[in-house]
């Protein structure tokens, strides 16, 4: 996958669940700090297993297209992980 192209999409995904309000949650980070957080776990997971994330984004495509009645199967991730390896 294209380095370029994973971290548009990234970047345009966390910043739209940022808020404007930025409150604090119960964690003692406002909700943005903790959407940078997420975003700086999910950069490394990426980093780290680019072939598992390749699998997330296949069960991601399978996902919405399931949400939106297009496809009538939610495949299983954890065997879409096990037939990766």
């Amino acid at each position: 996958m294209d380095k370029a192209r994973i971290e548009i999409v990234l970047e345009s995904f966390f910043e739209s669940l940022k808020s404007k309000d930025n409150k604090i949650l119960e964690t003692g980070l406002t909700q943005n700090q903790t959407v940078d957080a997420l975003k700086v776990a999910v950069i490394s997971a990426i980093t780290e297993h680019p072939d598992k994330f390749e699998t997330y984004v296949k069960w991601f495509l399978n996902g919405s297209m399931y949400l939106l009645d297009e496809d009538d199967e939610l495949l299983d991730v954890e065997e879409m992980l096990r037939l990766a390896r």
